[in-house]
């Protein structure tokens, strides 16, 4: 299944918070669509009531004979499902920026010699960039901690474990230490994160998901992703200058890439 950043959002149910990201020039929707196309990118097709989906990629972008093409999913039955389907969402990531559409109906067509979905061009494309919320990985040569208070009893929580990457929504975090009670459902109160230079930031902690490791020597790692909870304005905006140094000291290492 497509991981959360791929699921489709529902513009519509959403108020002034989503609209603001929709897209209504033809020109700027065909150039957002052939930016997919020409990069390749992988974009999940939904339809029906139980969210069956297909993967596939923009093959062509025609704004002149309002059409859109793409492929075929690898499943023949879905995508026949997907043909007899209203109202199909699509939704792809492309530089960190989801990108959705909705087709109101997919028809069979050929493009060069491979069979594709033909669909007319969307009236308007949601655009969702919340640089915010980008996550990006903590330097390995400068490991990030996050600092865990007692827990009350039961919970057996580790005093401190390791971030891997961070954004301002939230961290995931490696438990190299004996196993602890990290499990999903669990809330960390009063964790405390040491931003070099900038300070420290405290929230409490929300455990999304965790799952366990075993490494080529037998050891086990505790991998966990979890979502900040009643953080201050104030700490977020520190988080937010940490991610945006750490963005800023990749793209230099690369080149401005």
């Amino acid at each position: 299944m497509p991981d959360h950043t791929e699921q489709p959002l529902k513009p519509d149910h959403a108020s002034a918070e989503l609209s603001k990201y929709l897209i209504h020039s033809r020109l700027e929707i065909a150039a957002v669509l052939r930016t997919l196309c020409k990069a390749g990118r992988t974009v999940t097709a939904y339809f029906g009531a139980d969210n069956d989906f297909i993967l596939t990629c923009i093959a062509a972008v025609m704004p002149e004979q309002n059409a859109v093409l793409a492929d075929y999913g690898a499943d023949a039955a879905a995508t026949r499902r997907a043909l007899q389907a209203r109202n199909i969402t699509f939704v792809a990531v492309h530089d960190r920026i989801k990108i959705q559409f909705v087709a109101q109906s997919l028809r069979p067509a050929r493009f060069g010699s491979r069979d594709v979905f033909s669909m007319a061009l969307p009236a308007t494309l949601l655009r969702l960039q919340r640089r915010e919320y980008f996550r990006i990985a903590t330097p390995l040569t400068r490991p990030l901690v996050c600092n865990i208070a007692p827990q009350a009893l039961p919970l057996r929580a580790p005093s401190a474990v390791t971030i891997v990457d961070i954004s301002c929504g939230g961290i995931a975090v490696i438990d190299s230490g004996e196993p602890a009670d990290i499990e999903a459902g669990v809330r960390l109160r009063g964790c405390r994160i040491a931003l070099p230079e900038l300070g420290e930031v405290t929230a409490d902690v929300l455990v999304k998901s965790a799952f366990e490791v075993t490494l080529k020597n037998g050891k086990k790692h505790r991998h966990a992703g979890c979502e900040f909870v009643d953080m201050k304005e104030r700490d977020r905006a520190l988080v937010q200058r940490y991610v945006s140094r750490l963005e800023r000291e990749r793209k230099d290492r690369s080149g401005g890439r």
